[in-house]
């Protein structure tokens, strides 16, 4: 496990898929992100790629090839090294290999870069094609933030605040697939109330935010959390049925749709990279009370 910290914030990484494992607020003495009880879900930070979500079939085309991929790709399951470290900042790098070729044919550098500036985590994801052609690939954050349930409080007592939306354009998950109509989901003041049931057929998928930035708050006022995830278009929100979290999911990608083709080339939210260049793309986490 490798720490950075500053007088506000406690951050642990594990080099296992440069998982985020702890977020510890110093002021407020506590814990904000999952800690991984495998009774709800063992994970509390995963990196999703090469590609973000299930594929149809299990499978996608590329180069008149079929390829597997297991669900939200393999990154998550991989050993990072660790290529820079202060701190307040560290680095992990992860490689292609004859394995990971077997599932994803292309030569590419996986960078995943966390940095403390006050009150706020940033991760930035870094991606380097090592090919000479078209790399095709997502990627996506999946952080769990861990809510007090303690007696007295419920899930309904938190919600997530959108300040550039009235409407949140929702697509639902079905078996694995992205359904391609989506369904409007009306907002109170511009609030988003969670509710123990609300994932009860799989996560939301929310696509055409207006907002780059939503707060996950509580009714009583003792606990903010904001997530600022410019340029990433899509938003993934997923929690176990009963679970004292809630994962708020920044994407550059998404689950192949009911209607996909199977071609990698044709993928929703598939991003293409030139040939021995690099793209790169943050999202952060700012800690504070309302």
């Amino acid at each position: 496990m490798y720490v950075i910290e500053n007088s506000y914030l406690r951050v642990e990484i594990h080099s296992a898929g440069a998982e985020l494992r702890s977020l510890y607020d110093k002021k407020q003495l506590r814990e904000l992100l999952w800690q991984r009880d495998p009774k709800f879900w063992g994970k509390s930070s995963p990196v999703l790629f090469p590609f973000v979500g299930e594929l149809k079939d299990g499978n996608y085309r590329h180069d008149n090839e079929t390829y597997k991929m297991p669900k939200h790709g393999f990154a998550r399951n991989c050993d990072f090294e660790v290529v820079r470290h202060t701190e307040e900042e560290i680095s992990f790098l992860s490689l292609s290999t004859d394995v990971t070729k077997q599932f994803y044919p292309f030569d590419f550098e996986l960078y995943l870069h966390y940095k403390l500036h006050h009150t706020r985590l940033s991760c930035t994801y870094e991606v380097r094609n090592r090919s000479s052609f078209d790399m095709l690939f997502s990627i996506g954050g999946h952080p769990a933030f861990q809510l007090d349930l303690s007696p007295g409080r419920d899930v309904s007592d938190y919600y997530l605040a959108f300040p550039d939306d009235h409407m949140l354009k929702r697509y639902f998950i079905r078996d694995g697939l992205l359904h391609s109509q989506p369904q409007w989901q009306g907002l109170e003041g511009l609030r988003l109330y969670l509710q123990n049931d609300m994932f009860k057929d799989d996560a939301w998928v929310l696509k055409d935010l207006r907002s780059t930035e939503i707060y996950l708050k509580n009714r009583i006022g003792d606990y903010q959390i904001k997530l600022d995830f410019a340029g990433f278009p899509y938003l993934g929100l997923w929690a176990p049925m009963g679970a004292p979290f809630i994962c708020v999911e920044p994407w550059c990608g998404v689950n192949d749709l009911e209607t996909h083709t199977g071609d990698l080339e044709r993928k929703e939210g598939v991003i293409r990279l030139d040939p021995f260049s690099k793209w790169r793309k943050t999202w952060g986490v700012t800690v504070g009370q309302n």
